[in-house]
């Protein structure tokens, strides 16, 4: 019997932390694209992506992005859905 393959699977939605009030807002994840910026409809502030991440997905929520995702899945040979 063969090893079973493990799975990363993308996620659908998202919970992006407001760095200034620190209002947690839901996105949707786009497969597609990772955002640079979002504008929180609390304080109604344009939060950018830092320098050292990705984008606003892997900076200000407990997820990580599409395309990092798929980076880790390539390297370490899994599967991604």
């Amino acid at each position: 019997m063969g090893r079973k393959k493990s799975i990363i699977k993308i996620p659908k939605n998202v919970f992006l932390k407001c760095p200034h009030c620190s209002k947690r807002n839901k996105a949707i994840v786009d497969i597609e694209s990772c955002p640079q910026k979002f504008v929180c409809p609390k304080c109604n502030k344009e939060v950018n992506t830092p320098i050292a991440q990705c984008c606003v997905i892997c900076a200000f929520s407990n997820k990580r992005c599409p395309r990092s995702l798929y980076m880790e899945a390539r390297v370490k040979g899994l599967e991604l859905r």
